[in-house]
């Protein structure tokens, strides 16, 4: 973490992450702007969902075979040209407002998923194993920060520039995240980031098929195969089952806190809409300061102890939504629930990495993260099937209870395998070999 090439390329990532909240801010906005419906822009809404969790697996299979600064280069390349058509296209077709910019944001959305697991198959190439939390905590504090800035800059960039022209704002930022890779060269061991040629060695699992992802006749390696190579990965290890199983509980509290935020603030608590805003930027706030303490944590606890303490404190701030009938608790349990995750967040990014062959590395945790994000839409089907005959609080009271047998049954039997709960002193048993 001390080369000033990664910094740079870091702050790069900020400009970029930055961009994507932009560019989410601004199509709703301009849709809603040129046709008056809500509708289309809750539709546009779900068709930048659709692309981001569908081409997970495929992110992490052009990953492995292409290297993931190549893919990272790529797709923010792609981003930062299609934002710039998009703004000639839009003054040249005005009236086609919808459909340019929801093409826009399926393709943005695409790529923001090749972007982010080719970040996560190269960070693990250029940071020391022994400064591999640190550098997850950063990432997370790029997440959590861009997450609130990136619309407070688009609404405030809107007292100067119509929202159509806020893309070129995004346009821009994503070509300075591309031109940061280069910065990456040199850096670690990037053996990886050379595509697999049909003369590489090969190592053959159980099943007979090969680590590298199978390969057709010619040489040629079957996209099929890729997949099924990961699947078998995840499949058998059991630890990373877990990892997983307690990552999509979490997300579930998230996503209901996430969908039901503007209701309760609003309707159940009565408070001016300027106070969900304010409340949203506090959690997100609240959510960088977490991660800014990891470094003195680290100091007297490991990082599945974090883990630990903050997915139950999470599980609490659910819990605490739950049966709030004053509004500052209702604020505290938010906070805690959605403000927390960054820190476990940052505890299964490192722990998984122990279990993960490099080779596969991008296969792998394409799948985990689809699977670890399918709860975040399947808490807004939970709040639109029952939030019409039930109080939206029961649900994160049946949540909670059942983020604690989740605890029992997944996290706390991890105390004796996961890595991260190891003294740095004990030797490390090999990784899981798939």
């Amino acid at each position: 973490m001390n080369s000033w090439r990664l910094r740079v390329f870091l702050g790069a990532r900020v400009l970029s992450t930055l961009g994507d909240q932009v560019l989410q801010f601004a199509v709703p906005l301009i849709i809603y702007t040129a046709t008056g419906s809500v509708s289309l822009a809750g539709f546009a809404f779900l068709l930048e969902w659709l692309p981001r969790l569908s081409s997970l697996p495929l992110a992490g299979v052009l990953s492995d075979r292409f290297g993931g600064r190549r893919v990272y280069a790529a797709s923010d390349s792609i981003r930062a040209t299609a934002c710039l058509v998009t703004v000639l296209a839009l003054s040249r077709w005005p009236g086609h407002a919808f459909g340019l910019t929801t093409a826009l944001m399926a393709l943005c959305a695409f790529c923001y998923a090749q972007t982010f697991i080719a970040l996560e198959s190269t960070i693990p190439q250029v940071v020391p194993k022994e400064d591999l939390a640190k550098a997850q905590s950063v990432l997370q504090i790029i997440n959590s920060g861009s997450s609130v800035f990136g619309p407070a800059l688009g609404g405030l960039m809107l007292l100067w520039v119509s929202p159509t022209q806020l893309l070129w704002v995004s346009g821009v930022a994503f070509a300075v995240g591309a031109c940061g890779v280069p910065l990456l060269r040199g850096l670690g061991t990037l053996a990886s980031d050379a595509p697999r040629t049909s003369d590489a060695p090969r190592t053959s699992d159980a099943a007979g098929g090969a680590v590298g992802g199978r390969r057709s006749v010619g040489g040629r390696r079957s996209v099929g195969g890729d997949l099924r190579v990961g699947i078998r990965s995840l499949a058998g290890a059991p630890i990373l089952r877990s990892l997983v199983g307690l990552t999509m509980v979490a997300n579930l509290m998230v996503g209901l806190a996430l969908a039901t935020g503007a209701p309760l603030t609003i309707g159940r608590f009565h408070q001016h809409d300027r106070v969900f805003a304010t409340l949203q930027i506090t959690v997100g706030m609240f959510s960088v300061v977490t991660l800014l303490l990891l470094t003195p944590l680290l100091r007297r606890l490991s990082i599945y102890q974090v883990g630990v303490l903050s997915f139950l404190l999470s599980a609490a701030g659910a819990a605490l939504v739950g049966v709030a009938r004053l509004f500052p608790l209702y604020v505290l349990g938010y906070g805690l629930c959605i403000g927390m995750t960054g820190l476990f967040n940052v505890f299964i990014r490192v722990e998984r990495l122990h279990w993960i062959a490099p080779a596969e590395r991008g296969r792998v945790i394409s799948l985990i993260v689809l699977l670890n994000q399918s709860t975040l839409p399947l808490a807004g089907g939970l709040v639109a099937l029952v939030g019409g005959r039930l109080p939206v609080q029961l649900l994160f009271l049946a949540v909670a209870a059942l983020a604690w047998p989740a605890y029992a049954l997944l996290l706390r039997p991890l105390r004796t395998q996961a890595m991260t709960a190891r003294p740095a002193a004990d030797p490390a048993p090999a990784p899981v070999a798939s």
